[in-house]
């Protein structure tokens, strides 16, 4: 584990695309004390549940971008070794390659154009009809604040097929500077809303953040490549069709899988919040950020590699392939657990620094549950990342098989229980079922492909 972590050192030292994707992580992650202060100090206890179940929905929409957009990325890389960019941010070479890529953007689009119409209707008009009586104030201004936010983080799915394709076609480094803009931008939204106004403003802010900072990355480096789409032949190859259709299918399969990996530790709160208030909510909220900072990081190794995962691949180094997807979740576990160490030490030192900060955090057993939970996650995300090489999604059926165990099991645990139970619940379900059932699928796949 030290060796494997000592390696994770360097290659974040030497690998200038894991530096830049590690470096926009800690950018939030650094933010994220600042913030989870604020709402914890500013926020009172009945709205604190809010906060972690808006910005949440916020979320969502990285989650879209950084899981489900994945393989946007793999697709779009395996046409990269025939492509190049050009002057007006455009991808020139060969006529193929770029028809394939704008059938990419068609489908990819189209495909999350409809998600954000599910979203709205699900999270916002869900939402406000589930949640709108329950908060104090205004029903009217919760309307609108609830439905202007979930609106906003709807309209920034639509750039996701873009920014991915970006990210596959060789620029990895700027789309990572982009994101690291936008994580300071988020975090400076979200401290400016809670300090102003409470948290559905800080919802607000956050998601228009988000979404100005990627808009004008986009219209200022890659103008040439929104127009793509629009200059699609009306008469496609039969092999840009076929990849059409199979990007559809496997985005399909992939989005399951990502919302499962998301949905699992996510509806956590929002249970609790309906079931126990917005007091405990609030305390499992904070607790599940703080236990997820180190899978944030340790995703970064995988993440950065995505781009070369697809060119290995397709260019036929598949062994190759195989030694670094293996380095590399390795690394990305090593990272998580001495991530987790330093987190737990300052949780418990907590109670003789900052006693009434300390009250809104679930105990440290609590939060090392939810931390167990989280790494399995990484290794499910891991073993996904490894077949989506491939452009392979097969793993999803477990996948999803195994977070309906865990939101069940959460579930009933957080009814009979409490908020103290369901994090225990959540990582015996997650490392007992979840992680078994798709270790299964995921072996005899790679069995098969290394064959």
């Amino acid at each position: 584990m030290i060796d494997a972590a000592l390696r994770g050192l360097r290659t974040l030292l030497t690998d200038a695309g894991v530096r830049a994707t590690a470096i926009s992580r800690l950018i939030a992650l650094g933010g994220a004390p600042i913030t989870l202060y604020l709402a914890a100090t500013r926020l009172p206890a009945n709205e604190q549940g809010w906060y972690f179940v808006a910005i949440n929905i916020v979320a969502f929409a990285q989650v879209c971008e950084l899981g489900l957009g994945t393989i946007i990325v793999q697709f779009a890389s395996h046409e990269w070794p025939r492509l190049r960019w050009g002057r007006g941010g455009g991808l020139e070479g060969d006529p193929s390659a770029r028809d394939s890529i704008a059938a990419l953007l068609v489908t990819a689009a189209r495909w999350y154009g409809a998600a954000a119409v599910a979203i709205f209707a699900i999270a916002g008009i869900g939402g406000a009809l589930i949640f709108g009586s329950n908060l104090g104030g205004s029903r009217l201004g919760f309307v609108i604040l609830w439905l202007g936010f979930v609106a906003v983080t709807a309209l920034y799915l639509l750039v996701i097929p873009f920014i991915c394709v970006s990210e596959g076609c060789g620029d990895l480094l700027a789309v990572q500077r982009m994101r690291a803009w936008q994580a300071a931008a988020i975090l400076v939204a979200l401290w400016t809303g809670i300090l102003a106004s409470g948290p559905l403003t800080a919802a607000w802010l956050a998601a228009a953040a988000q979404l100005l900072v990627a808009a004008a990355w986009l219209f200022t480096r890659h103008r040439g490549l929104l127009r793509a789409p629009r200059k699609l032949p009306a008469l496609l190859l039969d092999g840009v069709k076929g990849l059409a259709n199979r990007y559809r299918a496997e985005q399909v399969r992939s989005a399951r899988l990502w919302i499962a990996l998301w949905v699992a530790p996510q509806l956590l709160a929002p249970v609790l919040l309906r079931m126990r208030g917005g007091d405990e909510a609030g305390k499992m909220g904070v607790t599940l950020a703080v236990a997820s900072a180190p899978l944030t990081l340790a995703i970064a190794w995988l993440h950065g590699r995505y781009p070369s995962f697809g060119a290995m691949v397709a260019s036929g180094q598949t062994r190759e392939f195989d030694v670094l997807a293996r380095r590399a979740a390795r690394e990305a576990a090593s990272v998580f657990v001495a991530a987790c160490v330093p987190i737990v030490g300052v949780v418990l030192l907590l109670p003789y620094v900052l006693p009434a900060f300390a009250m809104r955090f679930l105990p440290p057993l609590s939060l090392i549950a939810l931390m167990a939970g989280n790494l399995a996650g990484l290794l499910l995300q891991a073993m996904a990342g490894w077949l989506r090489a491939f452009r392979d999604e097969g793993i999803a059926a477990p996948i999803v098989g195994g977070a309906v165990a865990v939101v069940v099991a959460s579930g009933a645990a957080g009814a009979v229980g409490g908020a103290r139970l369901m994090a225990a619940a959540f990582a015996a379900a997650s490392l007992l079922i979840a992680l078994p059932l798709a270790y299964v699928h995921f072996t005899r796949v790679r069995r098969s492909r290394l064959a």
